[in-house]
This record gives structure tokens, C-alpha cells and sequence, in this order.
């Protein structure tokens, strides 16, 4: 009886120390909440990506000595989003399933503020959103980063003036796959890079390729890309 009790007291304090080991300590979680990034994986070979305002990449990051003053662009992406070093290329995943929370704080640094809201009528479910003008719309379902979508509301500003035309060009620009697909590509562009499914559907002309959803304006190779999404959406049939 002794020696079971004894057993069973060590076992209690094993599963005890193990619980405490696997909890963040108050540093870890300090750090994390220092580092709006902390925990994104980078693909093997590659820096981190500094965002501007924080100190979160290493003082020898190549990014950060290289190409200062630079911040990284938003990519699109089939598993979500990837933060882009401009000059060198290298990348660093900003995947679906992180935190809505720390998805609005990386990407406001990036692009400034966003609008938010809540969408009840998804086929999803409710999802909360975040958006901003240039077309570009980030969802989450239960507080994950789920979805995103581009379209071409961006291209068509209330001014005329040719600055905002510039800035609104220069928007859509910067939103594009790593392989250059993005508004206004064309479907012999899209063919180029993606072995693309294309069909006709109840949105019209629309394509598949590697985790991406989108449509074209017609079915000839000059036909553009007006709309993209991945992910958890608001599409509606």
C-alpha cells in the first residue's frame, strides 16, 4: 500500500513538472508580446524581415543592414499571406491560423490603419474582417487568421488626379503573388506561371491554381484578373 502510494505521489509530481515546463514564463511571454511576429517560421536559408517600428529582427539580419528604411511588401499567398524583402526577394510566411490580433498589428505597420467589421452571412459562419482601399481584405474565423481577397475596387478612385492614380497603381502593384499574379495579370500571364483550372461558373470565368481562387473578365489570353481569393471567404453563388 505504501509503495503504491508512493507511485502514485511521484507520478503527480512528474506530470506536475511537465505541465510547468510547457507553459511560457513571464519572460517568454514579454517577449512575445514585444515581437507582434514572434512565432511566424521562416523558410530555411532565409533572415528575418524587420518591420519598421520594432526591434524584433537580429542587429546582423541581412534584411536589416541591406535594405534599411525599406520595409517588407504583403504578398499573396495559397496558405495566406508572405511578407516580402523588396530588394532581395527572401520571404517570410504570414500563414493562416495565426492570431487575428497579431495579424492586424503586422499588417497595419505595413499598410497603415485597416477597416474592421464582422460579417454575418458567410457560409462560413460569422467572420470578422479587416480591409483596407486598395481592395485587399483579410478574414478570421474564431479569432484565426482564415481568408483572404483582392479585388479591383482599389483601380477605380473617387479622384481624378493623376498623384492619386500613381498611388492607387503603385497599391495594386505591391499586391501580387511571389510570381507576379495579381490584379489586372492576364490569363496568359496566369497560364505562364500556374497550371491554372479554368472554368465557367456561376461568378463567371473562373480559375484555380495552387491554393488561389479568382476570376477573369473573359476567356480570351488578354482577359484580366479582376478578383482573388484564398481561404475562408464570403463568395457567394
Amino acid at each position: 500500500m505504501i509503495n503504491t502510494l508512493t507511485r502514485s505521489a511521484a507520478a503527480l509530481a512528474l506530470a506536475a513538472a511537465l505541465l510547468t515546463a510547457c507553459q511560457p514564463s513571464a519572460e517568454q511571454q514579454v517577449a512575445a508580446k514585444a515581437d507582434p511576429h514572434a512565432g511566424l517560421d521562416l523558410p530555411p536559408g532565409h533572415p528575418d524581415v524587420a518591420l519598421p517600428g520594432d526591434g524584433s529582427a537580429p542587429a546582423n539580419s541581412a534584411l536589416t543592414n541591406s535594405n534599411p528604411g525599406h520595409p517588407p511588401v504583403i504578398g499573396l499567398d495559397g496558405e495566406g499571406l508572405r511578407l516580402i524583402d523588396p530588394k532581395s526577394g527572401a520571404n517570410r510566411e504570414l500563414g493562416f491560423g495565426i492570431g487575428e490580433a497579431q495579424l492586424k498589428t503586422v499588417t497595419e505597420k505595413l499598410k497603415g490603419r485597416a477597416e474592421t467589421g464582422r460579417n454575418q452571412e458567410c457560409g462560413a459562419g460569422p467572420l470578422s474582417y479587416i480591409s483596407w482601399s486598395d481592395g485587399l481584405t483579410l478574414y478570421a474565423l474564431d479569432g484565426l487568421f482564415a481568408g483572404w481577397s483582392l479585388d479591383e475596387s482599389g483601380a477605380t478612385p473617387t479622384s481624378t488626379g493623376a498623384a492619386t492614380k500613381r498611388k492607387v497603381a503603385a497599391d495594386q502593384a505591391r499586391l501580387t503573388t511571389v510570381s507576379g499574379i495579381g490584379i489586372g495579370s492576364t490569363r496568359a500571364e496566369l497560364l505562364d506561371v500556374y497550371d491554372a483550372k479554368i472554368e465557367e461558373t456561376t461568378l463567371g470565368t473562373e480559375f484555380n491554381a495552387a491554393g488561389l481562387s479568382g476570376i477573369l473578365d473573359g476567356k480570351g489570353p488578354k482577359a484580366k484578373v479582376t478578383n482573388l481569393w484564398s481561404g475562408v471567404n464570403c463568395v457567394f453563388r
